[in-house]
């Protein structure tokens, strides 16, 4: 939604596992979700559809493993449409990086698949640093993955981060770290009046237009 263009396969291939493992989950109901880590999604999705509290875990873990599975074969598969949110992202980026801006990639997904999509995108040489929810005790609407990333590339203070992102969580997370700016992109999940509403400095239309 902010670097890759999908066309919102993620979500709806979550909210597939979901419904195989009999959760009942509509398209309306996942929208709120978006850019969160999916085993929080999933495991309120379980709970509402009235998992007994000792099994939540154990259904949590099933439903993601089967989210996984799924996830790669749409995303991968030879006939997949995946691809940069804009043709000239690599340029911008390294026109970012040629001027002493450090670009960092986070995601909600398993680091599993972000590495599979850096990889198959192209996006190692273009980029500074990259990050999962699921390497920090808790991912977006919490800051950890900003103040991670933060320290690996050694930046001393969160107002000198601009947090760009698609999704109101995204507009929470940029907030809650303190960043100098944050950014909404209409590439993605939300509206720019949900964008701002959430946070946001500025609302654009992609990245590539900051």
């Amino acid at each position: 939604g902010s670097t890759v263009e999908e066309g919102g396969l993620v979500y709806e291939t979550l909210r597939r596992a979901m419904n195989d493992d009999g959760m009942e989950v509509s398209k309306e109901d996942m929208h709120p979700w978006h850019g969160a880590k999916k085993e929080a999604v999933i495991e309120h999705f379980a709970q509402r559809s009235g998992t007994p509290p000792g099994d939540v875990e154990v259904r949590v873990t099933q439903v993601g493993d089967a989210f996984t599975t799924m996830i790669q074969e749409v995303y991968f598969d030879k006939d997949a449409k995946i691809s940069l949110i804009d043709p000239s992202l690599f340029t911008f980026f390294d026109t970012l990086r040629s001027n002493g801006v450090k670009v960092a990639l986070n995601t909600g997904y398993p680091p599993e698949i972000q590495q599979s999509l850096i990889e198959h995108l192209g996006f190692g040489p273009h980029i500074d640093g990259y990050i999962s929810a699921y390497q920090v005790t808790h991912g977006r609407p919490y800051p950890y993955m900003v103040h991670q990333l933060m320290e690996r590339l050694e930046i001393d203070d969160v107002r000198t981060v601009a947090k760009a992102g698609d999704s109101v969580r995204d507009m929470e997370e940029g907030k809650n770290a303190g960043c100098g700016l944050v950014i909404g992109v209409l590439s993605g999940a939300d509206s720019s009046e949900a964008l701002h509403a959430a946070g946001a400095d500025v609302v654009i239309d992609c990245v590539v237009n900051i």
